[in-house]
Order: structure tokens, then C-alpha cells, then sequence
């Protein structure tokens, strides 16, 4: 079965804790199966939510908004203020107590912002020509500090600035609460050269209201096909590929997973090949190394031998790779951006009708050029350890994904 034709089968939104992630977990599992491998299931518990629904109003006039993850069933009225720049409610105290907040853009946080100001709701707004994001609370956020909040379009909100002054309501109703997940782990055994682990890994769970064709079926099916791959071409050294759950509220999926598999990961694991977008018809190729130079050059090599031409970041990159960082295991991190399917990521229409078998076909190319490189080589040839300018960027990112101070694993090159 063609990449394109797997993606199909992932065409419906898969948000983690659903009916349509079971359903998608089914299809991958259902595959794998039929090749004759045993893929196994790890299961994990976090604040779930169902897609709900929202609506703003003002007098007769309303319109279909997207609300918040775990934000609940709320029915709030305020006067409107329009905030080009949301920071402003920092730098005017107490100017828009109980008040309903529709913003385009701030530098901070959300919840920074519901800290710092008693607003009764925010109404954020999407980008142009694109129906509303769907975004979520973080996890760690107190029960009684999950404010009302939605997305609307831009089209919507060019109509409602004109009410700015007047009183809004603002209605969500979303059922919330506890939820489980599921991450997919399935073992290639190599023929036994050494004792390292290398993860092939991607997240196949979606947003709320998005089928996530592009974010990340793509990538999911990419895994799949790998899998295929090696299962008919044994590698030397082991691999293991996993497909996450729960990335899009916040890397719960990974996290869970290096939490339970912490001693394994320090001992074994050398190398994580992290796949998250693919299925631009039209786009550009990147790799984002979060590891050291000597791995950029080892990865960017081995994709121009196979005529691939990827534009190389060493940087952080914000997926599952990120809870592997912090044991100082270095990722590389393939994606395909530019084109139209990532133009409507976290949306409704990121749908297969947006990719295309060859939008797919050099993401799953490097995935397997990359890994039959390593998973084969007489010494595993992965440098170790992650570049220095990284290391502030990953416990800064971690900070602001959990809302929790990290715990660092690698060891200090020097004390003062």
C-alpha cells in the first residue's frame, strides 16, 4: 500500500483520549498486523476533553467560535475590548477587569496573561483566509485558573471589532475530564551487533476538529512504511518505533513514555528520528538537528548521497524529541512545511486532500536512508551529547510546555 493511500485511512481527527484516536490507533495497528508484526500498546492518563463547541454573541447577532481544550462548560457576558496586542493588559493594570478580551497577537503566554488580570474571557484570533485554530490548556494549570477561551476567525472578528464597547457572551460547551491514551511501540529486533537502541518515533494523535493529515499522519505513515522496511531488511542494531498520543496537548504521549522507560533510555538509547509533518504537495524539506554539529554533518551527508536536499537547523524542535533531550540523547527532527496542508495546520482543513503521495515520498526516503545508515554501520556513528547553545533553549521550552521546573539528566561540563 502506497504512503497516500495509508494517510487516507488516517483522515479523520484522532484527538487523544477519542473515539477517533482509538480509531486511528486501530488502522496503524491493524497494518502492522498484516505484515506480521506484533506492535503492543502503552497506555497513560491525563485531562481530557471532547471537541465541545462555542459560541460568541452580541444582541441577535453571533458566530461559531472554537474553544479551548479543558475549558468546560462556561456562559460569560463582558463588555468587549478589542486588544491588537494583548500585552497590553500588562501594561495597563486593572484597566480591563471584567471584561471580555478579543486579541490578533501577544509575546506572552495566555495563562500569563489570565494571571496577571481579572478578564473574564479571551477571544483570540486566527490567522487570515484560515478557519479558527484549536488550542488547549496545558495540563499543570489549576482547575480553578482554567479561564474561558476561544479562537475565532479572522473573518468573524473583522465583524466584531466594530462592536467593540458592547456587551458579549461568550458559551462553551465541552465535556472534560479524565482520559486515557494510548502510545503504539513496536520492536525490530537486529541481528545483534551491540546493545544500542535507536527510536524512530512520531505522533499520530490530532487536534480538535482536524483530521491532522499533514500534522501527523503524515509522519505516522512514513513509521509505517519504515516498519515495512525493516521487517523485510533485518538491521544489525535494534530499532524501535513509536507513535505517540497526546503530543498536541502538550508531549504528554513521549513524556509518559520516558518516564516509564527512564533506566532503558540512559542505558541504550543513542539516536531518536523524530518524524512531524509530511504530505505537502508543494514545500520545503528540513531536518532540525537538535544535537551537535558532527551530527548535522552526518545527516546532511547522508541525505545529499540520496539526492535530498533538506535545509539543516541545529536547533530545538517542538515535538517528541524534546523529553529525549533532557538524557542529552541527540534527535533529528524531519519535516515537510510550505505548502498548503501546513498552511492550515491545527485546523479543519488539514485534510488528505491536501497531500499527495509525492509530498510524502522524500520525508519517508530520508526517514529510512538516515536510519539504514546508523541501524547498520560497524560502530554506531551518532556523536553523542547535544551542542551547549541548545541547552538554556530545551529547559527554557520545557519550562513552558510542562509549567514545571525540568529534570535534567545530563552532566555539568564544568561547576563554578
Amino acid at each position: 500500500m502506497k504512503l497516500y493511500q495509508l494517510l487516507k485511512a488516517l483522515d479523520h481527527e484522532r484527538l487523544a483520549g477519542t473515539e477517533g484516536e482509538r480509531r486511528g490507533r486501530e488502522t496503524i495497528i491493524d497494518y502492522l498486523e498484516s505484515l506480521g508484526l506484533k506492535p503492543k500498546t502503552e497506555d497513560f492518563e491525563f485531562d481530557g476533553f471532547e471537541s465541545g463547541t462555542a459560541k460568541v454573541s452580541v444582541g441577535k447577532q453571533s458566530w461559531e467560535a472554537t474553544p479551548y481544550g479543558l475549558c468546560g462548560d462556561c456562559d460569560v457576558e463582558g463588555d468587549l475590548v478589542y486588544l491588537e496586542n494583548a500585552d497590553a493588559i500588562l501594561l495597563n493594570p486593572g484597566a480591563y477587569e471584567d471584561c471580555i478580551v478579543l486579541y490578533y497577537h501577544s509575546d506572552k503566554r495566555l495563562y500569563e496573561l489570565a494571571a496577571a488580570a481579572k478578564v473574564k474571557a479571551f477571544i483570540g484570533i486566527s490567522a487570515p483566509l484560515k478557519t479558527a485554530y484549536s488550542y488547549s490548556h496545558r495540563q499543570n494549570l489549576p482547575k480553578d485558573e482554567l479561564f474561558p477561551a476561544a479562537m475565532l476567525r479572522y473573518d468573524y472578528a473583522e465583524k466584531l471589532i466594530k462592536l467593540d464597547g458592547k456587551k458579549v457572551r461568550l458559551q462553551i460547551r465541552q465535556k472534560s475530564g479524565k482520559r486515557t491514551a494510548h502510545n503504539i511501540v513496536l520492536d525490530i529486533t537486529g541481528k545483534g551487533r551491540d546493545k544500542a537502541l535507536t527510536l524512530l518515533v512520531g505522533h499520530y494523535d490530532s487536534v480538535a476538529r482536524s483530521h491532522g493529515a499533514c500534522d501527523n499522519a503524515g509522519g505516522s505513515v512514513c513509521l509505517i512504511k519504515a516498519a515495512e522496511y525493516f521487517a523485510k531488511k533485518q538491521p544489525e542494531r535494534d530499532l524501535r518505533i513509536i507513535w505517540f498520543s497526546g503530543e498536541e496537548l502538550g508531549l504528554l504521549g513521549s513524556f509518559a513514555y520516558a518516564k516509564a522507560h527512564e533506566e532503558e533510555i540512559t542505558e541504550r538509547v543513542k539516536l531518536v528520528i523524530n518524524v512531524d509533518l509530511a504530505g505537502d504537495p508543494i514545500g520545503r524539506n528540513v531536518v532540525f538537528i537538535l544535537g551537535s554539529k558532527e551530527l548535522q554533518g552526518y545527516a546532511g551527508g547522508i541525505l545529499r548521497e540520496q539526492g535530498l536536499v533538506f535545509s539543516e537547523n541545529l536547533s530545538i524542535y517542538s515535538s517528541d524529541c524534546m523529553p529525549f533531550s533532557v538524557f542529552e540523547i541527540p534527535s533529528l527532527n524531519l519535516a515537510r512545511v510550505g505548502g498548503k496542508g501546513l498552511f492550515h495546520i491545527h485546523t479543519k482543513n488539514d485534510t488528505a486532500r491536501n497531500a499527495t503521495e509525492y509530498g510524502l515520498q522524500d520525508v519517508y526516503k530520508a526517514t529510512v536512508s538516515i536510519l539504514d545508515r546508523v541501524l547498520n554501520a560497524r560502530m554506531y556513528p551518532v556523536p553523542t551529547g547535544i551542542d551547549d547553545s541548545l541547552r538554556e533553549k530545551i529547559e527554557r521550552y520545557l519550562w513552558q510546555s510542562t509549567l514545571e521546573k525540568p529534570e535534567l539528566k545530563w552532566k555539568e561540563k564544568y561547576k563554578k
